[in-house]
């Protein structure tokens, strides 16, 4: 996994080659005597620099991150299938195999002596066995190389500083064990040479009776006590056993989905749960299943939000799973967006490289998908046979839905997919400042909402891999169009360049890089264009649309409610909602369903205790007032992201306001 195959299992010997370090061909030496011996290799783990050591301890974020890497790794080592083993609830060991390349002495020994010398897209990559014989970009099976940097290995000191590594290349005789203990750097005892002491290592051979079997297995030792804190949600169920009976003083609740919770004073084996797991799939759903399972438990959550948000939806384990999904070269979990067609009921269209007006419509022929139709490569066939993760035994799979959502007015009733390509000329520009050549794809996709709200935004996939979250700024974009912006999903696809804008924990860019300059500019120059068409197309429905509803707007609180919501959006391509009060909560949920923001009348002091005819005529109007306040309410965008439980809460307050007697209700 951490760095794929090597020399030949018959060549005892290693290579008389300039790029061996001291130490490193005596390391390899022992390592082979310890096959008849049975006596470990010992050796010091060597950083190449000083600016690597000081980075050990502290450049992830998340301990996703470090299962993220080691995914990415495995890929890079041409694996078909990845298997994390988390521990979940507790998460005191963490294990990691795959079926890659492996590693035999000569390249087990280039990483510890080489960490932050990373082989791959370099020469040696090709003499180890890391990469292709004739292109050091590419893995030995064809496949693009995410890693580059060379620090992976130093990612899984975000959650321990003990772990084994397990290794065997395909036709070895022999299975490595390695065991790593990584130290904290410290600035006082730097040796003057510069070269901070990382760690020992101890590695024994064992004879393998599966000659044929290949890959690596990683085991996470005693897992930090702040990752598991992390991954456990502590955080959350502290809150709540915190609780003091006062109402002003309540936590919010957990979320609704949770891996459960033990507390820390009953974490062996075997101790019964403190707070009971709620997954949202069953025991015996099979991997993919439970994966789809999940997703749909956070797009069930608009029947209580708009916008549901994974932080309210998910714990942390189970927002891992969803970090890493998007992360991780795997399949899309319904297909690419390039694969889709004439029969998917969307809209497509190809933008320019230069233009800033409307995209040109793109038709596409009957069961013609849009990547046949412009020729783009993006999510094609894997060369290695295909990439697969399993984490728990759930399938991870990306999680991006393009199913059409309604929206509160119904200017659009199918969804708009925005695509191009971009292949800038560089050739003007001096070596030492493009950072070589740039190619990449991406779409726009537009929808009514964008579900979850975290999927919102750009998100820059080099190789396939992504090392960040969805950029809701679009890359820093100035253009106030905050309502459209929510409606937008979209991913760039770089096949060549911009691994060099990110910064060193692969997790945010180099905001001055040429490319990522480019690759701003052109997202930025996209979005105008996808404001174009949007508008444009929307015209004429929006005229018709303006005429039924001055018809239903018949009083004058109806008509001054839209016209206050025209004034707060600003925006002159689009229409108030459609605002309607139900006697049922589940009528209310329905309606939602098709975009409509309704109210449910048993949550709202609409009624007076008489049941007169008088009566009955000020609900009707109170219904207005509700109607209306809620209309002016979203105009200013206060209901976008508001539980629908919340907004009852609001309008009710602010109908009592006005009214006497709903203030006791």
């Amino acid at each position: 996994m951490i760095i794929g195959g090597g020399m030949a299992e018959g060549n005892l010997e290693a290579p008389e080659r300039p790029d061996i370090v001291p130490g490193e061909r005596e390391f390899i030496a022992k390592i082979v005597e310890g096959r008849t011996s049975g006596i470990p290799a010992v050796s010091k783990l060597r950083t190449d620099d000083r600016v690597l050591a000081r980075i050990t301890d502290g450049i992830y974020r998340q301990p996703s991150s470090a299962l993220r890497e080691l995914i990415s790794n495995a890929y890079d080592a041409d694996a078909t299938e990845v298997v994390i083993e988390t521990d979940a609830p507790r998460f005191r060991e963490i294990r990691i195999r795959d079926n890659g390349r492996g590693m035999d002495a000569e390249a087990l020994a280039r990483l510890i002596h080489h960490i932050g010398g990373s082989s791959k897209r370099t020469s040696i990559g090709a003499i180890v066995g890391t990469t292709d014989d004739s292109n050091p970009n590419l893995s030995r099976k064809g496949r693009k190389l995410i890693g580059k940097i060379g620090i992976g290995l130093f990612s899984v000191n975000q959650l321990t500083s003990h772990f084994q590594i397990i290794t065997k290349v395909e036709g070895a005789e022999h299975r490595l064990f390695a065991d790593v203990v990584l130290k904290t750097y410290n600035e006082e005892e730097l040796p003057a040479d510069g070269k901070f002491d990382s760690g020992s290592v101890h590695v024994i051979s064992v004879a393998a009776e599966d000659k044929d079997s290949h890959g690596t297995e990683i085991i996470l030792k005693a897992v930090r006590p702040r990752a598991q804190n992390i991954l456990r949600s502590l955080d959350v169920w502290q809150r709540q056993s915190e609780k003091n009976g006062s109402p002003g003083d309540e936590p919010e609740p957990p979320p609704p989905w949770h891996s459960g919770y033990i507390a820390a004073d009953a974490q062996n084996e075997g101790a019964p749960f403190t707070v009971a797991p709620n997954l949202p799939w069953q025991p015996h759903d099979d991997p993919l299943t439970r994966f789809q399972a999940l997703f749909k438990a956070v797009s069930d959550q608009t029947e209580f939000t708009e916008r549901p948000e994974l932080g309210r939806t998910l714990d942390t384990y189970l927002s891992m799973l969803w970090t890493l999904s998007l992360a991780s070269p795997v399949p899309y979990l319904e297909k690419h967006p390039f694969d889709l067609g004439a029969n998917d009921g969307v809209m497509v269209f190809q933008l320019s490289n230069t233009g800033r007006g409307r995209a040109a419509p793109v038709e596409l022929a009957p069961d013609q998908t849009v990547r046949e139709k412009l020729g783009l490569k993006a999510g094609a066939d894997d060369p290695a046979g295909g990439f697969r993760v399993f984490v728990d035994q759930v399938e991870l799979h990306r999680p991006i839905s393009f199913t059409f959502w309604p929206g509160r007015t119904k200017s659009f009733t199918r969804t708009m997919l925005f695509v191009g390509s971009y292949r800038p000329n560089l050739e003007k520009v001096h070596p030492d400042l493009r950072g070589g050549d740039l190619t990449f794809e991406s779409y726009l996709f537009w929808n009514n909402r964008i579900v979850p709200k975290e999927n919102n935004g750009v998100l820059v996939r080099i190789n396939g891999a992504s090392n960040a979250i969805f950029d809701d700024t679009f890359m820093r974009y100035q253009v106030s169009e905050q309502t459209r912006l929510r409606q937008i999903t979209s991913e760039v696809f770089v096949s060549q360049g911009l691994d060099a804008a990110l910064n060193i924990d692969r997790e945010s860019f180099n905001f001055a890089h040429p490319h990522y300059q480019i690759v701003s500019n052109w997202v930025h120059r996209s979005l105008r264009q996808l404001a174009n068409t949007h508008k444009g197309l929307g015209d004429e429905i929006r005229e018709e649309l303006k005429k039924i509803q001055s018809a239903e707007r018949a009083t004058k609180l109806d008509r001054f409610a839209a016209s206050m919501w025209e004034k707060a959006r600003h925006q002159s391509d689009d229409l108030p909602p459609v605002v309607s009060v139900f006697k049922t909560s589940l009528e209310a949920a329905t309606a939602r369903r098709d975009g409509v923001i309704a109210l449910d009348r048993n949550q709202l002091p609409l009624a007076p205790v008489s049941n007169s005819k008088a009566a009955r005529e000020e609900t009707a109007h109170r219904e207005q007032v509700a109607k209306a306040v809620a209309t002016v309410l979203d105009g200013f965008g206060l209901l976008t992201d508001m539980p629908y439980a919340r907004q009852h809460e609001l309008i009710a307050a602010l109908i009592a306001v006005f009214y006497e007697d709903a203030q006791d209700a």
